[in-house]
């Protein structure tokens, strides 16, 4: 494909939990080209989660080669701006070149006792590994990484610096931590290194990006007061938009960030992809050989299987903390639960199971939001998880609330028009996302299986509550060698 030199392009690249996405957009919001690349979770104890930060760039390199081969190479100097966003926090030391002193310890990981908050983490490196901490030049983002292999400039995103995304930890100082920016301000341009290894051209201009969160609300079109999103990828997200904030739901498990009339109220699951990518690396293997004989990937295969069963799975209930859980209970010890197994039970069971999990856990949040008072008018959906019409019913059944789904890009379309606000193609980054947000389609639920999934709900906070003791009692006779 060939492109006339007066067309303006914009390039959104997510370093996701389970990979890198990458997206070509117009200035109109349609997709010229994607790409992905799976990266895999590394758990070198139990409780512990690392990724590698050379496999980041990797697959982003391949994602945009990609993208380049699709559209034309000369398409590249038709690319007004690149946006990234990544998931976080996320722990990861660098050197004055910028290289990685040790694998990033990403947000799923619980030493120290705390998901998602990273100050555990840089104790944990300053008790462990001092050596690290006296080599490292900076601490970066997921994101920062990728824009410092593109620009060479150290920068921090504003939604992942000290004071947004985390405190100050007393035992480090601002020197630790790359100049903080803001999401759709140029940090830089494609350096000549950059744009031999990537295939972009050298100059194209590069903004500071976000957390993935962000780029999702403003990709989703979930700005306007009152509409929320969930997206699902290695875990299950939820951002609802309002105009005033609700301090209380802090001291229930949820965030809250913003000023002013913008505020965002934000739940966030520590599995839910994950919880069927680990199925799928684990007991998934003649799924992921049927998925390659018949040129499907192996989520498709078991979207099937799940499909045969019943809604309710037959009785079977999971709790889906395999990696502890975030959002709302915060319970590092919390363990994944297989309950209700019977000799009639079979592999589709507990898919389906595993999909109604994520449901339930997205009711909780829901529902904590809402005994605070939080209006949520309109529920999209996007992420990986989107993509499976299955998963979205289950969900609209178990919310008895109708689900409005959007590309399965949102995250890579923030990125774009955050790029686009940075370099003046857009003027208002929140309205545009409004705009190129679009409804592919509305799940509505049914009210007999709502009935049906409330009373397994129940059981299903019923059995955390019962087993609350228990996990402790485990974490505390583990024994690492």
């Amino acid at each position: 494909m060939s492109s006339s030199q007066k067309e303006k392009f914009l390039l959104g690249i997510d370093v996701g939990s389970t990979g890198v996405k990458a997206a070509l957009y117009d200035t109109n919001g349609g997709t010229l080209a994607k790409a992905e690349r799976e990266h895999p979770t590394m758990h070198p104890r139990p409780g512990w989660a690392e990724q590698s930060p050379s496999l980041w760039w990797k697959s982003t390199k391949e994602a945009v080669q990609e993208i380049l081969s699709r559209v034309g190479s000369s398409t590249k100097y038709n690319i007004a701006g690149i946006g990234v966003s990544g998931q976080g926090p996320t722990v990861l030391p660098v050197d004055e070149k910028g290289e990685p002193l040790r694998p990033a310890i990403i947000w799923m990981d619980t030493r120290g006792g705390k998901q998602h908050d990273p100050v555990p983490k840089f104790l944990w490196i300053k008790q462990n590994e001092p050596e690290i901490l006296q080599r490292t030049h900076r601490f970066l983002s997921s994101s920062g990484f990728i824009t410092l292999k593109l620009t060479g400039e150290f920068t921090l995103n504003i939604t992942q610096a000290p004071g947004a995304s985390f405190q100050m930890p007393d035992f480090l100082d601002n020197s630790f931590f790359p100049e903080v920016r803001l999401f759709s301000e140029v940090i830089g341009e494609v350096t000549k290194e950059a744009a031999q290894e990537t295939g972009l051209a050298e100059g194209t201009p590069v903004v500071a990006g976000a957390d993935d969160g962000f780029a999702t609300i403003i990709g989703a079109g979930a700005t306007k007061t009152g509409r929320a999103v969930e997206y699902t990828g290695l875990s299950c997200v939820l951002c609802i938009r309002t105009d005033k904030p609700y301090p209380e739901v802090q001291d229930r498990g949820l965030f809250l960030g913003g000023m002013g009339d913008f505020y965002i109220i934000s739940g966030q699951m520590s599995t839910g992809g994950g919880l069927l990518r680990w199925f799928r690396d684990t007991l998934g293997y003649l799924e992921m050989e049927t998925a390659k004989s018949l040129n499907l990937n192996a989520y498709q295969i078991m979207d099937l299987e799940a499909s045969s069963v019943p809604p309710g799975s037959d009785g079977l209930v999971i709790l889906p903390y395999f990696s502890g859980e975030r959002a709302p209970i915060w319970n590092a010890n919390a363990r994944g639960v297989i309950f209700g197994l019977y000799l009639t039970h079979s592999k589709a069971h507990l898919i389906r199971a595993a999909l109604e999990a994520v449901a339930y856990g997205l009711r909780h949040i829901i529902e904590i939001a809402e005994g605070a008072g939080v209006r949520i008018d309109e529920l999209r959906a996007t992420g990986g998880g989107s993509n499976s019409d299955l998963w979205l019913q289950i969900k609209a059944d178990v919310l008895n609330r109708p689900i409005y789904r959007i590309s399965d890009g949102a995250g890579t379309l923030g990125n774009a028009i955050m790029a686009g606000a940075g370099v003046g193609v857009f003027n208002d980054l929140f309205s545009k996302g409004e705009e190129l947000a679009r409804v592919k389609k509305v799940i509505h639920p049914d009210p007999e299986r709502h009935k049906l999934y409330t009373s397994l709900y129940q059981i299903y906070r019923e059995l955390y509550e019962s087993l609350k003791a228990s996990f402790d009692k485990l974490a505390e006779t583990q024994i690492h060698e």
